[in-house]
């Protein structure tokens, strides 16, 4: 969830004062993002994507990450819910600049945010293949995944649906996304519905 503060930097002057406070901030070209903890369901949601993508990856060159490790991306910083990365890292690195894969939770104060700001500047990085939206009031997921030039979008839902993610040859179900949640997976009963925060 994400809180804008009026108060422009320049990128250099951000990560600086950062490192300062006691809070995550993001940073949109210049103005600062007040970070704020999300629900139950969405720390579960992207804990369950975290530990599905560890386990899948181990052993290969990529590593994921979890909400505290930073993105660039088109002059601002973003803290993805969860991303995989296959670029070579310094374990002091705290910002990383070529992700392969990002996932975001959606929720009622950021689903628009991720939508269309976030999506905007994610995929101007070469290196991302695929963004990955969480819906966490009803059990969908939405893929965007980079094919040529452009952009393929996917709508996955149902119990025995499941998030194909080509460039990692990684699958996770969507049962394994939304284990121990009480996310529903009757789409009949909540469109319309909003996600939480």
């Amino acid at each position: 969830m994400a809180l804008r503060k009026q108060r422009l930097m320049t990128l250099d002057e951000f990560l600086a004062w950062e490192e300062r406070q006691d809070g995550r901030h993001e940073f949109l070209q210049g103005e600062i993002v007040a970070m704020v903890g999300g629900t139950v369901a969405h720390n579960q949601i992207s804990g369950n994507i975290y530990a599905a993508l560890r386990a899948d990856l181990r052993g290969s060159p990529c590593r994921v990450f979890q909400e505290t490790m930073r993105i660039l991306a088109d002059e601002s910083v973003f803290y993805p819910d969860v991303f995989v990365t296959c670029a070579a890292l310094d374990d002091r690195d705290r910002l990383a600049t070529a992700p392969t894969v990002i996932v975001e939770v959606l929720s009622d104060s950021t689903s628009s945010y991720d939508h269309t700001t976030k999506s905007a500047a994610y995929r101007t990085l070469p290196s991302l293949t695929q963004y990955v939206l969480v819906h966490q009031r009803v059990a969908v997921v939405e893929s965007f995944r980079r094919t040529g030039d452009g952009w393929t979008h996917e709508l996955i839902s149902g119990r025995e649906g499941a998030l194909s993610i080509p460039a990692l040859e990684v699958t996770l179900p969507l049962s394994a996304i939304y284990e121990d949640t009480r996310v529903s997976f009757d789409l009949t009963i909540h469109m319309g519905d909003t996600d939480d925060a």
